[in-house]
């Protein structure tokens, strides 16, 4: 049987139709037949229910998970928001309230491998549906391990979770081959099934659409290949190639863009409205000021202060709460979908390939770069992007309305293109624009900054240990306390990977430019 009969056939098992199949192979997969949507929808409620829940924890839909994941550490790290005085031990100036906040975030493992597990035992581990996994799998792990470095990956078998970490190399690389096999499988479905859909009602993201993912999948490729460009590059550059020139390709459209509807409240209207947790950031309101950026009314309210428009906080401030409420919030509504990947980044992704000249389909760096501004503007709603990247305008100063923080700008770049410009300087622009861009995704504007430098960021202003006065931003966290003492042995292990102390600076095994 060849591969494409095989995937086929295993895709009609997960689905749950053969009990009441009685045709052979060979006339399942004949070019003929089609599937209803009945038993394209399946009927092993089982692996459709896991779905939800894999999706549902790659930006988790819980409360603490995402605000101790997401809001606490990427975001502030990646200077998208600041957290309120209740938070003053906070880890903008690297310390912790309680051992929970390094904890939760590795706990998401024991949420996701039983649901994992489900899909894999049900498939053996091949088709279609497993594919859909293993890139979830791919979306939930490559923020754990770019949040701790070293994490238990290729030992995950069966149900127990105290097993031993991987290096980051190895888990990078164990991502990149889960991806192509998933690539690969989804492929030659589509190909075969060019219309067809699975699990339409599960799918919170892509509804069933196999084209959809295949693009995602994709772009998540590029994503992790892009971040390996400075620690290897001869296989960065070969997936990066392979991702871009694929025969479905990556996102390109804002109608691919991978978001997810969660059930319930959306998790960043709850922590930056309903808690009133969060602020926006300074650096972000002071780039967006100094370039009038039209995208400013649709990320942010309007500060409180008097005769104030969009001010954001600094990071490491510790503001009382009647003043720290009149800095600009997020603009955001409680049913807002979560942003997991956009063609603008796919764009910015592209350009700074396009940079070093690798193949990326024959377009320009500069022609890439303003593909995705392009495609921010028009996911915002903010108009034409024309003006704005011809403009000449630096990022602003900071004036704090509090009076206690006001700095100067640290950086001049421009959003017009410089054609003489070095390779270096446009760089830092791609990645500015990319940052902006990004909203609200911190967690990717931290990794682009311990990635390349860029954005350049204001120094944090409150208080910090010696050992860490030397660092804008965190390069890490560090492991979970529980672990410690439930996989002690396996922890000790990889803190031998990681390459440094099991602290704040240690850096990722990917930082080698900075």
């Amino acid at each position: 049987m060849n591969i494409s009969k095989k995937i086929l056939v295993t895709s009609l098992v997960i689905a749950g139709v053969l009990s009441s199949c009685t045709k052979g192979f060979d006339e399942i997969n004949a070019p003929e037949n089609t599937f209803t949507k009945e038993q394209l929808r399946g009927d092993n409620y089982e692996i459709a229910a896991s779905f939800p829940k894999l999706q549902s924890l790659i930006v988790p839909a819980d409360q603490s998970g995402y605000f101790q994941h997401f809001s606490l550490t990427g975001d502030i790290w990646g200077r998208f928001l600041m957290s309120n005085t209740k938070w003053n031990n906070n880890f903008s100036v690297y310390r912790y309230m309680h051992e929970g906040w390094l904890n939760t975030p590795f706990n998401i493992l024991t949420s996701f491998y039983p649901e994992f597990r489900k899909v894999k035992e049900a498939t053996n581990g091949q088709g279609i549906t497993f594919a859909l996994a293993l890139i979830n799998r791919v979306g939930l792990m490559h923020r754990l391990t770019d949040l701790y470095g070293p994490i238990p990956y290729t030992q995950i078998e069966g149900g127990n979770l105290k097993v031993a970490y991987d290096s980051q190399e190895v888990v990078y690389k164990a991502m990149l081959a889960d991806l192509n096999t998933a690539i690969n499988d989804l492929t030659l479905y589509v190909s075969a099934n060019p219309s067809a859909k699975v699990m339409a009602d599960q799918d919170l993201i892509y509804r069933g659409d196999l084209t959809k993912w295949v693009r995602f999948a994709n772009s998540l490729k590029l994503r992790l290949a892009m971040r390996m460009r400075y620690v290897e590059p001869t296989l960065a550059k070969t997936a990066v190639e392979e991702a871009v020139n694929h025969t479905i390709g990556v996102i390109t459209d804002n109608a691919d863009n991978a978001i997810i509807r969660q059930k319930g409240n959306s998790m960043l209207w709850l922590i930056t409205n309903a808690w009133s947790d969060a602020r926006v950031a300074a650096d972000l309101t002071s780039y967006m000021n100094g370039y009038n950026d039209p995208r400013r009314a649709s990320y942010f309210t309007a500060s409180g202060f008097t005769g104030a428009g969009y001010d954001g906080i600094r990071s490491g401030s510790n503001q009382d709460g009647s003043e720290y409420n009149k800095y600009s919030n997020v603009k955001v509504g409680n049913s807002d979908p979560t942003i997991i990947l956009t063609a603008s980044e796919v764009a910015f992704l592209k350009a700074e390939a396009a940079l070093i000249g690798w193949n990326v389909g024959g377009a320009t760096a500069k022609s890439l770069y303003e593909d995705g501004v392009r495609l921010s503007f028009a996911q915002w709603g903010a108009g034409s992007a024309d003006s704005y990247l011809t403009s000449t305008a630096t990022p602003g100063n900071y004036t704090d309305p509090s009076g206690r923080y006001s700095t100067g700008a640290v950086s001049t770049i421009t959003p017009q293109w410089g054609d003489s410009d070095s390779d270096e300087k446009n760089l830092e622009r791609i990645i500015t624009q990319k940052w902006i861009a990004l909203w609200p995704l911190g967690f990717e504007g931290w990794c682009e900054h311990r990635r390349t430098g860029y954005p350049k960021f204001f120094p944090v202003v409150g208080t910090v240990e010696s050992a860490y006065a030397h660092m804008d931003v965190a390069n890490r966290l560090p492991f979970s306390r529980t672990e410690y003492d439930v996989n002690s042995a396996n922890v000790q292990a990889a803190i031998k990977l990681l390459g440094g102390p099991d602290d704040y600076a240690t850096k990722m095994w990917w930082q080698k430019k900075n």
